[in-house]
């Protein structure tokens, strides 16, 4: 796995000059990634491409490649990979179609990659995939436009299809959450989610593992290697409802699983089930705060009809309420504007309309030790100058949310903050600070939740 994301030159076998060409595009991803490696051409009918010469053959390589990209017709598939096997190259990525999900005669092809690779002790992704990022040495090789302003961090992805896969990623971008490493595992004909998993848990640069999967062939293995894994691992699975599973087997060959079974060996193996692909990405980063180490939450908003459903929420979810030190409501008594509010736990700020008050609040909350973390849901708009603006009336209004970033540091305790903000507010937001931030405030719980349940397990 090492030889594949941290391929030190790369080979793209099938490049040329032609108008769509898609070699040609992992050639710009890679430029455009700043892949610092060496990087070779292979045409037979040689010439250049973005100055990069074209070699006519792979045996004329100058050097033994970490790795190949075989972005040739799958009937042409076997015999490169036998010239790679002759080269001495040993990983390869095929992100190439046509082969077992396609046709009887794409099985046959895939019966020759897999005896050509077996015979040279080749290790490869795919096929009938979007391959490999490694977004800490910009190793970029799907044969699709991928921005490289995606930011860098520590969730690392696991995805059965490409698409899925690039979806992922541009939520990330739009969350600001920083991702490691990504892989398109396509029909996973030799290394698959287990590998893929096995390695990630061992990886020191991927923090959180997220798995989309559509079928599970080794499941007991899945279980077992999850088990030993002391990192968050959330998964979505798809391919659970008879309707789904004939576009599934016509997406990639998969064979649909179980989802009881599945979802039990999940749970012994403490991987996270999410239900929606926005779950996925969305709670990715819960990981980055601080562990939640109980069920006491306190739960804040201006809003009423807010807090009622978020206190349903807490409720499904199993958190309780802790009453509210006198000390605490005697300093919030002195910060309500109009006195018509009984301050308890869920805390009502709809009498405070003062930015700071607010923030004052919380830091009292989290000092007192009688919970393990803060659900918090506040307003936010744009303010005449374009920065984010939380809080009340006219005049007591300011961008508190930086502030939240250092009470979770100072207390180490976690605040589970929702918005209601438009898609703008929210994106504005999410890239001035380093923690989530929800657009909904039963998704704030859900994520407390979640967060909650890994930390009492141990493995944080």
């Amino acid at each position: 796995m090492e030889q594949i994301f941290n391929a030190r030159s790369v080979v793209i076998i099938g490049v040329s000059d032609r108008p769509g060409n898609l070699g040609k595009d992992v050639l710009l991803n890679l430029i455009n990634w700043g892949y610092k490696g060496n990087i070779y051409g292979v045409n037979p009918k040689g010439g250049k491409v973005l100055d990069f010469p074209l070699y006519q053959s792979i045996a004329e390589l100058p050097e033994v490649v970490d790795l190949g990209v075989a972005i040739v017709p799958a009937r042409a598939v076997p015999g490169v990979v036998e010239e790679c096997g002759r080269k001495g190259i040993r990983r390869l990525v095929i992100p190439s179609g046509g082969f077992e999900e396609f046709s009887e005669e794409g099985s046959r092809f895939r019966d020759a990659l897999l005896a050509a690779a077996h015979k040279h002790g080749i290790r490869f992704v795919g096929p009938n995939c979007f391959t490999v990022i490694n977004g800490h040495n910009g190793l970029c090789l799907p044969f699709v436009p991928v921005a490289p302003n995606i930011p860098l961090g520590g969730v690392s992805m696991i995805a059965q299809s490409g698409g899925v896969g690039v979806d992922f990623l541009i939520r990330l971008k739009s969350e600001n959450t920083g991702f490691a490493k990504w892989v398109s595992i396509g029909n996973k004909t030799d290394l698959d989610e287990v590998d893929y998993l096995e390695y990630f848990g061992r990886e020191p640069l991927t923090k959180v593992i997220c798995m989309y999967l559509e079928d599970v062939a080794r499941g007991r293995e899945l279980l077992e290697v999850a088990r030993r894994i002391d990192k968050p691992i959330l998964a979505y699975k798809t391919n659970v409802e008879d309707m789904t599973k004939e576009t599934a087997s016509s997406h990639t060959a998969a064979l649909a699983n179980d989802d009881s079974i599945l979802d039990a060996a999940f749970r012994q193996a403490g991987i996270i089930r999410v239900r929606r692909l926005a779950q996925l990405s969305g709670y990715s980063k819960v990981f980055s705060l601080p562990p939640m180490r109980g069920n006491r939450v306190a739960l804040v908003s201006p809003t009423g009809g807010i807090l009622v459903l978020a206190s349903d929420q807490c409720a499904r979810r199993g958190f309780t309420f802790p009453q509210l030190p006198p000390s605490i409501v005697e300093d919030i008594n002195k910060q309500l504007r109009a006195g018509v509010i009984n301050v308890s736990n869920p805390v009502d700020l709809g009498d405070v309309h003062d930015a700071d008050s607010r923030t004052r609040i919380l830091d009292r909350l989290m000092e007192s030790g009688f919970i393990d973390g803060v659900v918090a849901v506040f307003a936010a708009s744009l303010g005449a100058k374009g920065e984010v603006t939380t809080g009340g009336i006219q005049g007591t209004r300011k961008n508190i949310i930086p502030d939240l970033g250092k009470l979770i540091h100072k207390h180490n305790i976690p605040i589970f903050l929702s918005l209601l903000a438009t898609p703008d507010v929210l994106m504005a937001a999410r890239h001035m600070v380093d923690f989530p931030i929800f657009n909904d405030a039963e998704n704030a719980v859900d994520a407390a939740a979640i967060l909650r349940d890994f930390s009492i397990r141990g493995k944080t």
